[in-house]
């Protein structure tokens, strides 16, 4: 089969692939912090966040501008609130 370079370009930057908040309440969630559907609070929402910053700014030295940003700013597109 051949690759369609129309259907994922090289470098497109896709949408968020979901929720950030749903994403980690769902987390949140599995381990046992809130019951299930349960809205986070402020400090849970605000720590997520936290470890989302602490990953980007790991990943932030790697990829360049020409093949669509840095992989730090990936993340923060994915999964900031």
């Amino acid at each position: 089969m051949t690759e369609d370079e129309d259907a994922d370009p090289v470098g497109e930057i896709h949408p968020p692939a979901r929720d950030p908040q749903e994403a980690f309440r769902a987390i949140a969630e599995r381990v046992g912090l809130v019951e299930p559907g349960a809205a986070l609070d402020l400090r849970l929402l605000e720590f997520a966040n936290g470890v989302v910053d602490l990953c980007a700014t790991i990943a932030d030295p790697y990829g360049d501008e020409e093949s669509g940003g840095n992989a730090g700013e990936n993340i923060r597109a994915e999964l900031y609130d």
